[in-house]
């Protein structure tokens, strides 16, 4: 038939010549053919063909970015037909480069090496040296791993679990575990988690495993040794020349993938059909920062306070500091009159709850308990502080119960129902008074007595910059007992025998330091930037962002060392960075340059867990939005979060509180722009080819209307950008393989080792190499091969084209 033999000749087309090509793919591309040969044409219309690509010497040009000033080699010695009539000037024709880009000679940027590869190297130096690497972590090991409870099996569906169905009569079951689980809308998981038996497997694990490994040294770049080569970096992202040589090349990168769904966006449609059983909703996905401040809907919220308040009204859930207990129905009397009526209406929690919730307590109540601010709430804020700590918070009069709740039927329940829905939950680290319980304690008490355990769910923990608030409160007296409160607990060798905080370290994954416009920066002391934490008091003066940094990252280093040489898991280390661009760091000696600049830096040196705002990293210098693409660090994108979090914050009351704390009012003249949802870049920067994926942050500030809040990031994506099924799922993978979830989900999830296999394998972040487990994994992410091999062909290209810059 006419038809198939189109067929035939467009396949031979498409695919031929990659042949040509002496490429590391064979594997896959094979696999390809024969995927291809599966395609009953009589299917098929012309309709269902892509255009063609001719491959002349203008594509080639294309294909290498910049066509019209290359000249590839003729068939007479090696010259082209137009460098015959200029004998007498020098030609490029010897290498596939751009003429304009290869004057560009980069060893001249630093002495004889490549700046960028110069800072490949520094990256992987500062990341090898504290442990964040994969094959540092015994997690990764699947002969050696160690978690409790063990992963479901593989067909495993909520519905079908005998243990989670509702029964008439339970017999077996104590009045004990009846109280215990009496809250509990939905059964889940984490019901039948045991601490006795995780105690009993973790021993084994210590006496098996504790002490066969090689002890691993701490051993990290002094202060000094980091300032210089984040100086070095900051010069090359301010470089003119090396910023407008990234901007044509994430111009071509753009294009390039443009051209290539012109070409090929129907065979990958018919690769997609041909996986059988696999679409994006059964793909695994990872929101790698879901707040658990924000981990309900305003709806949500306020059906579960309106059912609390119905169901027990009298039962006491506050203590004030006088003393006083307060019930349930009696906190809404709060900062009424006794003649005022006490109306609460369908919306206990409405916009100015949230409002005083997301900018005075999250920055300042919250994260310092038993702050002196608490004598100056009065009234509707008062009424605002008693509810967010009985409902918001895990360390409370209620010992968090609500907390508990509210997680397990709102967020582990659903998660477990739909089974490929995993998240990374962010918690704000807080400071208490020196001789009390620390929060590690605190917080790891609140998992266990409540069970809230789920294999859906991992843990992050946020640092935020709040150095100043808690010298004027009297919490520090330095920054060295800043790092102190934080790290001591889980460096101190009794914590491997506290067993509850040893499962809050098995389930954790990054330490996420929080860089905002909010934070305080303007100084007073001025101290010298080699100033040592332990004689950093300058009057309060907040440290600059690279001090934060590079001590969060020393003393990570030094807990995932201890953590290596026990055969435990170890931990990546994260960071944001600030909305705005106007604000010049304080880092700096010889250089100016503002903390977005800065923020960005540190996170390309030190942090293996990636960048946690993309946006920021975009409208930066064009030379580090390249170098992320280059070393693929991963990206994440919150783009319903930039959008709907954006509101003002209640000014009266932060003059207020920055007046009691002895800080000065800070005023802008800034004007800051309306923000919209197709101006985050997170599509732009898919299409370059970076390591971007989407993440739902706080679902009480994004106006989520869903039970599922990933799904409708994804789903508003898609809408918006009428997104294939390839480009969505391939969000999704990135979602896994950049994650820290164990060896065991991203080999099951992504078909992903970081052990040498015959397949494919990509690099991400210059230090991690993760293999493919079989020839061929589109059936369990369903990207499609074409796709995988356009991005690993795009970036060997780049990186060949940036090592033939140097001479």
């Amino acid at each position: 038939m006419a038809i198939s033999l189109l067929l035939d000749d467009y396949e031979h087309a498409l695919w031929d010549h990659h042949t040509s090509k002496a490429s590391a793919h064979a594997v896959l591309r094979e696999q390809l053919e024969h995927s291809k040969e599966a395609v009953p044409s009589k299917n098929l219309s012309l309709d269902d063909m892509d255009m063609l690509p001719l491959w002349t010497q203008f594509d080639d040009q294309m294909n290498v970015g910049s066509p019209m000033y290359l000249e590839f080699p003729g068939e007479n010695g090696g010259q082209g037909l137009i460098a015959a009539h200029f004998t007498n000037h020098e030609s490029h024709s010897s290498q596939p480069v751009p003429c304009d880009a290869s004057n560009f000679h980069l060893e001249a940027f630093e002495g004889d090496e490549n700046p960028f590869q110069k800072l490949s190297d520094l990256r992987i130096k500062y990341i090898l040296s504290s442990s964040q690497d994969s094959k540092s972590n015994i997690k990764y090991n699947v002969d050696k791993w160690f978690l409790y409870p063990q992963p479901l099996p593989k067909f495993w569906k909520y519905d079908h679990d005998e243990r989670l169905k509702d029964e008439d009569s339970s017999e077996g079951e104590s009045s004990d575990d009846c109280k215990k689980h009496r809250y509990h809308r939905n059964h889940y998981t984490g019901e039948f988690f045991e601490l006795d038996q995780y105690k009993k497997e973790f021993r084994h694990h210590m006496l098996q495993y504790g002490s066969q490994m090689s002890q691993a040294m701490y051993n990290v770049p002094l202060f000094e040794e980091f300032q210089r080569d984040f100086t070095f970096a900051v010069k090359i992202a301010q470089n003119e020349q090396l910023a407008r040589l990234s901007m044509r090349r994430l111009r071509y990168l753009n294009e390039k993938f443009e051209l290539f769904q012109d070409l090929n966006a129907k065979a990958e449609k018919i690769e997609n059909k041909l996986v059988p059983y696999r679409d994006f909703y059964n793909c695994r996905k990872v929101d790698c920062d879901f707040h658990l401040s924000g981990c309900i809907s305003q709806r949500q919220l306020s059906e579960f306070i309106w059912e609390k308040l119905n169901s027990e009204p009298d039962r006491v859930v506050y203590e004030t500091q006088e003393g006083r207990k307060l019930t349930l129905s009696q906190i809404f009397e709060v900062g009424r009159s006794e003649d005022e009526p006490v109306f609460i209406g369908l919306k206990v929690v409405d916009d100015q709850f949230l409002e005083w919730y997301k900018h005075v307590y999250l920055s300042s109540l919250h994260v310092i308990p038993h702050s002196e601010l608490l004598k100056l709430l009065e009234g509707e804020t008062l009424r605002f502080y008693i509810l967010a700590k009985t409902f918001l918070e895990f360390d409370n009069y209620i010992e968090g119960e609500y907390l508990a709740e509210i997680v397990i039927d709102h967020v582990i329940t659903n998660l477990e129902k739909s089974k490929y829905q995993t998240v990374q939950a962010s918690v704000d680290f807080q400071f208490h008074r020196s001789g009390e319980p620390s929060w590690w304690e605190r917080f790891a008490h609140w998992l266990v007595k409540w069970n809230v355990v789920s294999y859906n769910v991992r843990w992050n923990v946020q640092i935020k910059r709040i150095f100043t608030k808690l010298y004027h409160n009297g919490k520090v007296r330095n920054f060295q007992e800043f790092l102190d409160a934080i790290f001591q607990p889980i460096l101190d060798k009794k914590s491997l025998e506290n067993v509850e905080l040893q499962y809050l370290l098995a389930n954790l994954l990054n330490f996420d330091v929080v860089v905002s416009h909010t934070d305080d920066f303007l100084w007073r002391a001025f101290p010298n930037v080699f100033t040592k934490p332990k004689d950093w008091e300058a009057k309060g003066d907040n440290p600059t962002v690279m001090h934060y940094m590079y001590y969060t990252y020393a003393y990570l280093a030094q807990v995932n060392c201890m953590r290596y040489n026990n055969s435990l898991n170890t931990f990546s280390l994260r960071n944001s960075c600030s909305s705005l661009n106007n604000r010049t760091s304080q880092a700096g000696i010889t250089l100016n340059f503002n903390d977005q600049i800065e923020s960005i830096v540190c996170n390309m040196l030190l942090c293996n867990g990636g960048l946690l705002q993309s946006e920021h990293l975009w409208n930066s210098q064009p030379t580090m939005s390249y170098l992320y693409y280059l070393f693929q660090i991963p990206v994440l994108a919150t783009p319903l979060s930039s959008v709907s979090m954006i509101s003002t914050a209640p000014q009266e009351e932060l003059k207020r509180y920055r007046a009691a704390m002895g800080q000065k009012q800070v005023y802008s003249i800034i004007q800051s722009k309306d923000k919209t949802y197709r101006g985050n870049p997170f599509l732009t920067m898919l299409k370059v080819g970076m390591k971007v994926s989407l993440s739902s942050n706080s679902v009480l500030f994004n106006k989520s209307y869903t039970l599922d809040p990933i799904i409708e990031e994804y789903s508003v994506a898609a809408s918006i950008y009428l997104l294939e099924a390839a480009d969505v799922c391939e969000l999704a993978r990135n979602s896994v393989i950049c994650s820290g979830y164990e060896g065991f989900y991203k080999a099951h999830w992504a078909g992903l080792k970081v052990q040498k296999s015959p397949f494919e394998h990509e690099v991400i972040g210059c230090t991690e190499t993760w293999y493919d487990t079989e020839e061929n994994t589109s059936h369990r992410h369903n990207v499609p091969i074409i796709r995988r091999l356009f991005r690993k062909d795009t970036l060997d290209q780049e990186w060949e084209f940036i090592l033939d810059q140097q001479s």
